[in-house]
């Protein structure tokens, strides 16, 4: 049974509030002493007052408890005391107050000696203390606030922290109760109320039978004072809703893994895990001084393998205590097995496993399906349908299991809908899994996961691809393909659901699902260019081209080793080791008599030759390729090999013969028997007019070069490749400054840091910010910082 404890002081068990304190009657005697030097006998001082005759007398013989604030009020202002005797009087009955109380029963539990982090939280719940501290009769509710969060985060040692810490603001001391909210069977808030009434000094015979006249004997009694209610470990709303305060400066924090969205009027702090910096300190205050010299970079990797939990570094501190001739790296190689990291996460009674299980317990069966099968999704958080695809449930069903599994803090809510796993929660599914269903049933899982994945994946990337330039077939798009009506619908899916479909890749090369790798990568091609700055491309393309060699199909090796050398020029930065990939795959296409593939392997060498700064290689490099594109009738990629040839005599200063090549381009885009497909004529006539920009600027030209900008930008708004945009806006920033137009100057100059501090380039922004200088901007400015 839980304990109560006031924080001021404790009496002998036993104590009864009508027997002798452990002071004299102070407040008692002050009242006397005060009546009888008014003049006043007790009938007056009760006319006056509104006190009764009896209550004065028992209050003068220290017979009754000392009377609640209202009426220590009134008898002040009866006695018509000065300011220092008021005090005095009133101080006298707050520490009789306090020495009066029954003995403690409700105790929190001791503090923990090496409590680490925490400063803002702790920050917040002074806050909280300082706003309760408003007199009693304000017409607000009294302070309540909630904290929650995923087990093991530590939410019983902050609310103890905090405790401890504000004790003093709280002259009628700290309750604490454990809800014990995880049990089967949690207490109900009827016995809950009668620990509570017995506690704040309610003989348990007078306690009413009756929850509702409990309850309201409760809210009378803590009306009056001014105490800190701590609720540990609820369960629901309806245990915590009849144990809150009605009025009156008693604050109450609740602890629980659900977030009990349904209590109105709280403040709410939803726990994370602790940085990487208050973590490695938790863990050097648990090992102690003597292993000190310990490398930080092994404390950092042992607090990565406990994900930040204060749990998980606590058991991991106490194994090493336990083993002085374990080194933190030992430990951590051990660590470093997943399938076996939560069963040497323990020490002694504690298991990080232990919590997980007891909110395990709690879940629907449907919610707890989804839970131990959302653990072989490849990434760290998922979408509904994903979800779905993994439960094996209907979306509606699957929707409703991940607010459970959120509300139980078995999952974490991310951004649009999505959920995200704690990493040491994912390896808790995952066990599960392994407990609870077949091998079979597992591998049919997670081969039903990839699949849609796979060809969700497919689906998506053709909406970039020339070939398909309308909308694909709806019939033929698995869901949520069937929800897209733009290109950016699928573009969006893509880029959230990378590591997933881009797991799924790996997953589908190591089962030798070759023809599917080459699929995904040939679907992922034209929209790649759009996102260059995620970091798998060169994986994706060196598998697919891993793929292309497998099937031995020498025309699909070549297209793949071609989009390998894009990648290695346009994604990595190594030009250097483009020309490899390139120069095979150019062998190949002739191999396989594909004029085409030859002409997109010439522009990926000319790429790479200029990314190297030999521009005349680049501009030979072009020259080869158009003839081969035509032979191919390939207008895509002739429309790339003009690219290239005018951005080489760019790159080379001959700016004038770039825009005659530009605007050739920009003619061939309205051809009607040489044009590309609709979705490259966009893309590439951005493109032209962004580099004819760029070259009129170089030639001094400033209006024309805006108004290239200005014809560049929305095209590649469409197109959405935003590092071409935030380039548009540098250059029309730059423009406009010259033509001395600062103000509409420093709007672009301001919107290309946006974008480009979001997906780059990293030296753009130092462009941009040179230029914003040069306008006057301080360096101080919140762009500089």
């Amino acid at each position: 049974m839980p304990h109560v404890i006031d924080s001021s002081r404790t009496a002998p068990t036993g104590h009864r509030p009508d027997l002798a304190r452990t002071e004299p009657n102070r407040f008692g005697l002050l009242l006397r002493r005060h009546r009888t030097d008014s003049g006043l006998t007790i009938d007056e001082l009760a006319a006056a007052s509104g006190v009764s005759v009896r209550a004065i007398s028992d209050m003068e013989r220290g017979r009754s408890r000392v009377p609640q604030r209202r009426t220590v009020e009134a008898l002040v202002r009866a006695l018509n005391l000065p300011t220092g005797a008021a005090t005095a009087l009133r101080d006298s009955a707050r520490a009789g107050r306090r020495d009066g109380r029954p003995a403690p029963a409700l105790a929190p539990p001791r503090t923990v000696a090496d409590f680490t982090g925490r400063h803002g939280e702790l920050a917040w719940v002074g806050d909280l203390v300082a706003r309760g501290a408003e007199p009693a009769d304000r017409p607000d509710a009294p302070v309540v606030a909630v904290v929650s969060g995923p087990p093991g985060l530590g939410k019983t040692a902050l609310l103890v922290q905090a405790a401890t810490r504000y004790a003093e603001s709280f002259p009628d001391g700290v309750l604490f109760v454990d809800l014990r909210g995880l049990d089967a069977d949690p207490p109900r808030p009827d016995d809950l109320l009668l620990r509570l009434l017995i506690a704040l000094g309610v003989p348990e015979s007078r306690v009413p039978a009756d929850q509702h006249a409990r309850g309201a004997q409760y809210r009378a009694l803590l009306r009056e004072r001014r105490s800190l209610l701590l609720l540990d470990n609820a369960a629901d709303e309806a245990q915590v809703r009849p144990l809150l305060p009605g009025a009156g400066n008693t604050m109450t924090i609740i602890t629980s893994r659900r977030a009990l969205a349904g209590l109105e009027a709280v403040d709410r702090l939803t726990l994370p895990a602790l940085t990487a910096g208050e973590a490695v300190t938790l863990l050097q205050r648990i090992i102690g001084p003597a292993r000190a010299d310990e490398p930080e970079a092994m404390l950092l990797g042992l607090a990565r393998a406990c994900g930040h939990l204060p749990l998980a570094l606590r058991i991991a501190g106490n194994r090493l205590l336990s083993r002085p001739d374990w080194s933190i790296e030992y430990l951590l190689s051990r660590l470093a097995d997943q399938d076996n990291r939560l069963d040497l996460l323990v020490a002694g009674d504690l298991q990080i496993a232990a919590p997980f299980m007891l909110s395990y317990r709690q879940l629907s069966p449907a919610a707890a399906q989804t839970f131990r099968r959302l653990a072989v999704l490849p990434g760290p958080d998922a979408g509904g349908d994903l979800a779905a695809q993994a439960a094996g449930l209907e979306l509606r069903e699957t929707e409703t299991a991940l607010e459970e599994l959120a509300e139980l803090g078995l999952l974490q809510p991310a951004t649009d809908g999505r959920y995200r796993f704690h990493d040491l929660m994912r390896l808790f599914a995952r066990a599960r899994l392994a407990a609870e269903e077949t091998a079979a049933a597992r591998q049919q899982v997670e081969a039903r996961v990839m699949t849609w994945l796979l060809e969700t994946a497919v689906a998506a990337g053709r909406w970039f691809e020339p070939a398909y330039a309308a909308a694909p077939d709806p019939a033929a798009v698995p869901a949520p393909g069937r929800g897209w009506r733009t290109a950016q619908d699928a573009g969006r899916w893509i880029e959230q659901e990378s590591e997933n479909w881009f797991g799924a890749l790996r997953f589908a090369v190591a089962a030798g699902r070759h023809a599917e790798v080459l699929a995904v990568a040939d679907a992922m091609h034209w929209f790649s260019d759009r996102w260059v700055h995620w970091e798998h491309w060169l994986a994706v393309y060196q598998m697919s081209a891993d793929s292309a060699e497998a099937l031995g199909d020498p025309r699909e090796r070549a297209i793949h080793l071609n989009y390998l050398s894009w990648a290695y020029t346009t994604c990595a930065h190594r030009p250097d080791l483009a020309e490899p990939p390139a120069r095979e795959a150019l062998r190949l296409a002739a191999v396989a008599g594909d004029p085409g593939q030859q002409g997109w392997a010439w522009t990926y060498l000319g790429l790479a030759a200029r990314r190297q700064g030999d521009y005349a290689g680049a501009e030979a490099a072009a020259k080869k390729s158009l003839p081969l594109f035509e032979a191919g009738a390939d207008w895509d990629g002739y429309a790339q090999g003009l690219a290239l040839l005018a951005g080489s005599l760019a790159a080379a200063g001959r700016h004038r013969a770039a825009i005659v090549r530009y605007r050739r381009l920009d003619a061939l885009l309205t051809d009607p028997d040489r044009a590309p497909s609709p979705l490259v004529v966009e893309v590439t006539a951005g493109h032209a007019h962004l580099n004819i920009g760029l070259s009129l600027l170089a030639l001094r030209r400033w209006p024309a070069a805006a108004a290239s900008f200005r014809t560049a930008l929305p095209r590649l708004q469409r197109s959405g490749v935003r590092q071409s945009e935030a380039r548009c806006r540098c250059g029309l920033g730059d423009a406009l400054a010259r033509m001395g137009r600062p103000d509409e100057a420093r709007t672009e100059l301001r919107r290309a840091i946006r974008i480009a501090r979001q997906v780059g380039p990293a030296d753009l922004v130092d462009t941009a910010l040179h230029h914003l200088a040069e306008l006057g901007e301080s360096r101080g400015s919140a762009h500089w910082r």
